[in-house]
């Protein structure tokens, strides 16, 4: 079965993007609605919207993507957005413009449109999100946990060997190298790894060494020290580097304005007070 499947995969990127297309409708059907309802996308266009409603399209249940056929032509022709910036014609998102795919199925798409556009559309959206989905899922064994990636991960599965040579095939299609080996591909991925902890290492090492300097800096000031500089060195200690590990801070729930505006009510004396007991109490140069 993953052998059929795998050549079903290669048979389908030996077609011209139409013949694709016309293979994908006959297989999964065609859409019964339209990717956005008509009277919403118009409002949404002429400014008097700031979204719009979505149409009864998708198939992720069934491990399906639904493709605009005329990404031979936009770029991106379900972000709101693009359809702002572009003004993408609605006839673009009317049924008969989509067509159903897996996940494999849809990199091919996109590959298919890259060569016939000489790569002006369809590999942006390749890179971004369906070739980094195909290596996470498949040679990085990394399984969603969202339930419906998890449907469109069973439903094109494929072991890492397959999903290494079709890349390489999709690759190799638009004149794109890619590793020559599987090996190489988990080596590069170690090398990347290993670089990237080593950089959150130096960003972690620095954050504790800008920590110490603004416990330093807060143990010199006084009652008579300016607002503003008491107000900078509790947020910096108390917020800004309160884990210094936290190298990405993506728990720091408090900017440095709302802080800032959060002070006014407590006295300079008070904040220098509470901040200096705080520091007494912290744990030195551990995180």
């Amino acid at each position: 079965m993953g052998v059929d499947k795998y050549n079903g995969y290669l048979e389908l990127l030996s077609k011209t993007y139409v013949e694709a297309v016309s293979f994908l409708l006959q297989k999964y059907g065609p859409a019964q609605d339209d990717y956005f309802k008509e009277k919403s996308y118009r409002r949404f266009l002429n400014g008097e919207i700031k979204s719009i409603t979505k149409g009864k399209t998708t198939r992720t249940n069934e491990g399906l993507y639904c493709h605009h056929i005329d990404e031979n032509k936009w770029l991106k022709a379900s972000d709101k957005e693009f359809v702002k910036n572009n003004k993408i014609p609605f006839d673009s998102q009317r049924k008969d413009r989509l067509v159903y795919c897996d996940l494999i199925e849809h990199g091919i798409l996109h590959i298919l449109i890259a060569k016939e556009t000489s790569l002006e559309f369809g590999y942006p959206g390749f890179i971004a999100y369906l070739k980094t989905d195909i290596e996470e899922w498949y040679l990085d064994k990394k399984i969603p946990t969202l339930e419906w990636k998890r449907n469109c991960y069973k439903k094109a599965f494929l072991t890492p060997r397959e999903a290494f040579e079709i890349l390489k095939e999709m690759q190799s299609l638009i004149g794109v190298n890619y590793f020559s080996t599987l090996f190489d591909y988990y080596q590069e991925k170690r090398k990347q790894e290993e670089e990237r902890e080593k950089r959150l290492q130096n960003i972690k090492q620095r954050r504790i060494a800008e920590k110490e300097e603004w416990i330093e800096r807060a143990k010199k000031l006084h009652y008579k020290s300016p607002r503003d500089e008491i107000i900078a060195a509790s947020y910096f200690i108390r917020i800004e580097y309160k884990d210094s590990s936290n190298v990405l801070n993506r728990n720091k729930l408090t900017t440095r304005e709302k802080y800032i505006s959060e002070m006014k009510k407590y006295t300079k004396e008070k904040i220098l007070d509470e901040l200096l007991i705080y520091i007494e109490n912290l744990p030195r140069f551990v995180d």
